[in-house]
C-alpha cells in the first residue's frame, strides 16, 4: 500500500502538485457536462483493457506504479487539469510528479515518520472519513429518497420559517433614572452617527445585564412577535418601528416597565412569505442532513455498546490548558475531526 503522507516542512507549492498528482480527487463534474464523456466499452477504462490496465508503468523501490493507476489518478483532476495533461509531455510531467511523491514517502518511512503519533493519527483519521463517506454518502440516504409528503409534512409543521413579518434591529441604553437617560441621550444627539460612543455609553450605563456584554444590542423583532419569540417591551418595539432610517434614534427617552431606554435602530429585515415550492430544496437538503445525522449517530451509538466503553471522566479535570496559548500543533493540527457528526452539502438529485 503506497503511503501517503508528507512532512510538515515541504512547501506548499509542491505538496499541493504532488498531491494532486498522488491522488487527490476533484469535484465532480456537473450533471449538464456529464452526457459529453465518452462511452468506453464494459471491459474498458480509460481506454484501457484489465491487462493493459496491470502493466507496470514504474516503479520506485518496492511500490509499483501500474499504467491504470496513473489513468486514475489522471481520470481523478478536474477537467481543466485533466485537459492540461493531455500531451504526451504534459502526461510526463503528471507521471514524474507521482513518483517524486513516492520518492518522498519512501524516505519519510525510512526516516521512521510512519511510526509517529501523529502520521498514525492522520492515518486513522483518513481511515474513518473514508469508512463515513463509503456507507453515508455514496451508500446512505440520498436526496431523491426524501417524499414529497415528508416535505409537505415538515413546511406545514413549520411555518414561522417560511412566514415572518418584517423585523428591525436596535441597540438601547437602560436606566432607572430617566434623568441621567436624558443627559446621555444629549450626548449623542451632538454625535448621531458615532456608533462607538453608543455602545461605550452603553457599556458603562445600562442596568440591562442581558445586553450589557452585546453593547445594547436588542437583535432582531417583530413589531408583534410570535409567542416564541424573545423582544424587549411593547413601548421599545413601537418606538424602533417609527424610526425613519437605519443608524438614527428615537427622538425622546422611552419608558417602560423595565425603566427608561435609549434607543437607536441597527437593521432591517424585510417580510418573509415563503411558498411550499420556494422552499422545497431547502427543505429536502434539511431532512436529508437530519436523516444522515440520525443515521451515522445510531451507527456510532451501536459501536459503542458493542466496544463497552469505560471512562474515568473524574481524571479530566487534571488537565490543564492555557486558553491563551497557540495550539500545541501550532495550527490546530493536532485536533481530532468532526467529520462523521459533521453534516455534508446535500448531493445533486440525478435521474
Amino acid at each position: 500500500m503506497l503511503v501517503r503522507y508528507l512532512t510538515r516542512s515541504s512547501t506548499p507549492l509542491l505538496v499541493c502538485t504532488l498531491l494532486a498528482a498522488a491522488g487527490c480527487k476533484s469535484k465532480p463534474e456537473p450533471a449538464a457536462t456529464a452526457h459529453k464523456r465518452e462511452v468506453l466499452p464494459p471491459d474498458k477504462k480509460y481506454g484501457l483493457t484489465p491487462e493493459q490496465a496491470q502493466q507496470t508503468l514504474v516503479k520506485v523501490g518496492d511500490t509499483t506504479i501500474s499504467l491504470g493507476e496513473f489513468a486514475d489518478r489522471l481520470g481523478g483532476q478536474s477537467p481543466y487539469l485533466r485537459a492540461r495533461y493531455n500531451s504526451p509531455e504534459r502526461r510526463r510531467e503528471f507521471l514524474d510528479n507521482m513518483v517524486r511523491f513516492e520518492l518522498l514517502a519512501l524516505e519519510a518511512r525510512t526516516r521512521g515518520l510512519e511510526q509517529q503519533p501523529e502520521v498514525d493519527r492522520v492515518r486513522r483519521q483518513m481511515m474513518v472519513q473514508q469508512m463515513m463517506k463509503d456507507m453515508f454518502d455514496d451508500n446512505g440516504v440520498k436526496l431523491s429518497d426524501i417524499s414529497d409528503a415528508e416535505i409537505t409534512a415538515y413546511y406545514d409543521a413549520n411555518p414561522n420559517e417560511f412566514h415572518k413579518p418584517a423585523q428591525r434591529r436596535a441597540s438601547h441604553i437602560l436606566f432607572k433614572d430617566k434623568a441621567k437617560a436624558e443627559a446621555v441621550l444629549k450626548k449623542l444627539q451632538a454625535a448621531p452617527e458615532d456608533m462607538e460612543l453608543f455602545r461605550k455609553l452603553a457599556e458603562e450605563n445600562t442596568i440591562d445585564a442581558e445586553t450589557k456584554t452585546r453593547f445594547g444590542d436588542l437583535r432582531f423583532f417583530s413589531q408583534e412577535p410570535a409567542k416564541d419569540e424573545v423582544a424587549p417591551p411593547k413601548p421599545v418595539r413601537e418606538a424602533v418601528f417609527a424610526i425613519a432610517k437605519q443608524g438614527d434614534m428615537a427622538p425622546a427617552v422611552v419608558e417602560s416597565e423595565q425603566g427608561f431606554h435609549i434607543v437607536k435602530l441597527t437593521g432591517e429585515r424585510a417580510a418573509l412569505d415563503r411558498s411550499l415550492e420556494d422552499a422545497r430544496r431547502l427543505i429536502q437538503n434539511r431532512l436529508w442532513r437530519k436523516k444522515r445525522e440520525d443515521a451515522i449517530e445510531k451507527f456510532v451509538n451501536d459501536l459503542r455498546q458493542k466496544a463497552e466503553v469505560k471512562e474515568n471522566l473524574t481524571l479530566l479535570s487534571q488537565v490543564k490548558v492555557d486558553t491563551a496559548a497557540p495550539a500545541a500543533g501550532g495550527d490546530g493540527a493536532g485536533v481530532e475531526p468532526h467529520a462523521p457528526r459533521t453534516p455534508q452539502r446535500a448531493p445533486e438529485v440525478r435521474n
